[in-house]
C-alpha cells in the first residue's frame, strides 16, 4: 500500500505506537513514543489504518535491542524495544487514559507501579502448539497474525528451567515418534503444557483420542524435575480452548505444590494460577494489606484459593467462589492442607448467583474481585450494587474493562487507592489492584 512516514504521539493497548495521517490514526508495530518512522500500510479502514515500522528516522532515547530474535516475528513481547523504565511509564499511562475514558477519573492518584525484579525469566508455565516439520515434532509460538509455527529453544520471558525441560521432553516424544494432531483420524498431539515452581514441573501433553505408550510415560518419569505428567484429550474442531474436558493421570503426583507466604498450595493441571509467582506474592500481600478486620470476607473468582487462604487472618470466615470444578476441589483440598478449612470454604458457582445467595443470609463485608479479561458481567455489577460491601478490592489484568466496571460501581463507591503492578514485562499488559469504600 506504499510507505510514508509519520510521528509517534501516543502508545495503544498492544504495545504498538500510534501516529496520525490526515486525523486518521495509525497504530504502528514497532514504534514507540516521539519517534518518527517510515512505514508500511499493511490494513485501511475507515476510522483508522494498521501498518510495519520499516525504517526508524528519529530514534526514542528508551529504544533498545530486544534480547530475544524471535521478537518481532513473535509479537508477544511488544516492548521489548523499549528499556525498563519506559516500559513503567507506557504501562501506567495507558491505564491513566482508561480511566479517564472510560470512567471519567482525570485526577485519580495512581502510585507508583510495583516493578517487576525479573523482567526475563518470570513465567512459570507455558502452553505451546505443535507441528511435525521435515521429520521432527516441534513446539514453539505461532507467528504474529499468522497460523505459521515459529520453533523456539528458549523464550527470554520463560524461567530457564520451563525451556530446559520442554527440550527434554520433546527429544523423547521425538524418539518415540509422535505426530501432530491429525483431526480427520483424532490422533496425534495438539499442545504441549508445562509448569513449574522452584524447580519441579508438571507436564500435559494435549491430545487426540490415542494412547500414550508406558515405555514413553516411563522415560518422561525418569526426567528428575518432571512430578507430574497427564494427557489432556481435545478432539474440538470448534474451540480454541486448549484443553478439552477430558484428563488423564500418566505418571507421578495428580498435583502440583506451590508455597506461598506461609500457604501451601496443590493444583491440577486445568487449574489457573497467575504466571510470575514473585509479583504474585507482592499482589496478594497488598490486597490482604488493604482489607479491613471482619467479619466476612468473599472472594469472586477465586481460583485454587490462594488469596482467601492469605485473608482468613483478617476474617471470621472466608468464602470463595469459583466456576471451574477442578480448581475448586484444589482450593477446599489446599482449605484441609493449611488447617483453616473451618474459616474459608470455596463453593463452585457462579460469581454472582453464589454471591447473591450469600448476601441474602448475611452481610458481606469485604469483597475481593479478580475476574477474567472481560471484566465484571452486568448480573455481577448489579448483585454488589445490592449488596453494598463496605469494602471491594478489584484486581484487574485489563484496564479498559477495570474502568467501565469502576464507572458503574463509582455511583455507590470512592476509589481509596490505586496500585499498578508490572506481572508481565517485556509486554503491554498491566495488573492492577482498586481499592473501594462505600460512600
Amino acid at each position: 500500500m506504499g510507505k510514508t512516514n509519520v510521528k509517534i504521539v501516543k502508545m495503544g493497548i498492544n504495545g504498538e505506537g500510534i501516529g496520525y495521517i490526515n486525523k486518521v490514526p495509525v497504530f504502528v508495530d514497532g514504534a514507540l513514543l516521539q519517534e518518527q518512522v517510515e512505514i508500511e500500510i499493511t490494513e485501511k479502514h475507515q476510522n483508522y489504518s494498521k501498518a510495519i515500522t520499516t525504517k526508524i528516522l528519529q530514534k526514542s532515547d528508551s529504544r533498545v535491542n530486544p534480547p530475544c530474535p524471535f521478537q518481532v516475528k513473535c509479537g508477544g513481547c511488544s516492548l521489548m524495544i523499549a528499556d525498563y523504565k519506559a516500559q513503567l511509564e507506557i504501562k501506567k499511562e495507558l491505564l491513566r487514559e482508561s480511566l479517564i475514558k472510560y470512567a471519567g477519573l482525570k485526577n485519580a492518584t495512581i502510585e507508583d507501579i510495583v516493578e517487576n525484579p525479573s523482567p526475563l525469566h518470570y513465567r512459570n508455565q507455558c502452553k505451546l502448539p505443535v507441528k511435525w516439520l521435515k521429520g521432527t515434532l516441534y513446539s514453539g509460538l505461532y507467528e504474529a497474525n499468522s497460523s505459521r509455527l515459529l520453533y523456539m529453544d528458549e523464550c527470554k520471558v520463560h524461567e530457564e528451567g520451563l525451556d530446559r525441560v520442554r527440550k527434554k521432553i520433546m527429544a523423547l516424544l521425538n524418539e518415540a515418534g509422535i505426530r501432530d494432531y491429525n483431526d480427520r483420524i483424532e490422533r496425534g498431539m495438539k499442545y504441549f503444557v508445562l509448569r513449574g515452581f522452584n524447580g519441579v514441573y508438571q507436564c500435559t501433553l494435549v491430545t487426540g483420542r490415542m494412547t500414550i505408550e508406558k515405555e514413553l510415560v516411563d522415560k518422561i518419569m525418569e526426567i528428575k524435575e518432571v512430578v507430574s505428567l497427564f494427557q489432556n484429550i481435545n478432539t474440538s474442531k470448534r474451540s480454541y480452548e486448549i484443553f478439552g474436558k477430558e484428563f488423564v493421570q500418566l505418571g507421578g503426583s495428580k498435583t502440583l505444590e506451590l508455597k506461598m507466604d506461609g500457604i501451601v498450595c496443590r493444583l491440577s493441571p486445568a487449574s489457573f494460577f497467575q504466571l510470575n509467582v514473585e509479583q504474585a506474592s507482592k499482589l496478594y500481600s497488598t490486597v490482604v494489606s488493604l482489607v479491613d478486620p471482619c467479619k466476612l470476607v468473599v472472594e469472586a473468582y477465586s481460583g485454587i484459593g490462594v488469596m482467601s487462604l492469605l485473608l482468613k487472618e483478617k476474617a471470621e470466615r472466608v468464602v470463595g467462589i469459583e466456576y471451574v470444578k477442578d480448581a475448586v476441589k484444589n482450593a477446599n483440598n489446599n482449605a484441609r492442607i493449611n488447617h483453616c478449612e473451618d474459616r474459608v470454604e470455596f463453593i463452585c458457582g457462579d460469581a454472582a448467583e453464589e454471591m447473591k445467595n450469600i448476601a441474602m443470609k448475611e452481610k458481606i463485608n469485604a469483597l475481593v474481585v479478580d475476574p477474567p479479561r472481560t471484566g465484571l458481567n452486568e448480573e455481577m455489577l448489579e448483585c454488589i450494587m445490592k449488596a453494598r460491601p463496605e469494602q471491594i478490592i478489584y484486581i484487574s489484568c485489563n484496564p479498559a474493562t477495570l474502568a467501565k466496571n469502576l464507572n458503574i460501581l463509582l455511583q455507590r463507591y470512592r476509589v481509596e487507592r490505586i496500585i499498578p503492578f508490572d506481572m508481565f514485562s517485556q509486554t503491554p499488559h498491566v495488573e492492577t489492584v482498586v481499592s473501594l469504600r462505600l460512600f
